[in-house]
């Protein structure tokens, strides 16, 4: 685990203990989507056209697993469940189960201070990063 952080592989591992397939689907307009059975089985889609980086297939399935793993869906044409808050329980739950606390004090204590240079230590994207260090209150924008 480099950094503190969890691999794909151990995305890909979740999902096969949760019976949650996983696939590659190309999307208009859409990067990862999910979606859940009558049955209750989740599926996620991620478009692999729209991969940029190894960090952002790994945040992109973290983050789809987290509204599998947390029963957080909407559809965005239906006013009763509210969007936001399933997206922030998505969020939640992919930082979690990507990157520690600890792991980002520890980085933090040895100097690495910059959005960048957390990300690149923790193998995430920026944007990733600063939605670990406010989730975890260490950060505010």
């Amino acid at each position: 685990m480099k950094g503190g952080t969890r691999t794909l592989e151990r995305m890909m591992k979740i999902a096969k203990e949760n019976d949650i397939l996983i696939v590659d689907m190309y999307m208009n307009g859409k990067e990862g989507a999910m979606s859940q059975s009558y049955d209750g089985m989740c599926i996620i889609a991620i478009d692999p056209r729209k991969i940029v980086s190894a960090a952002d297939r790994k945040e992109k399935t973290a983050h789809e697993l987290g509204h599998c793993m947390t029963g957080s869906f909407y559809d965005e044409n239906c006013p009763v469940v509210p969007g936001g808050r399933c997206e922030r329980r998505a969020v939640a739950w992919s930082v979690r189960n990507t990157v520690s606390k600890r792991a980002i004090m520890n980085a933090l204590h040895s100097g690495l201070t910059e959005v960048w240079q957390l990300a690149e230590h923790f193998n995430v994207t920026e944007h990733f990063m600063i939605d670990a260090l406010v989730y975890y209150g260490l950060y505010s924008n």
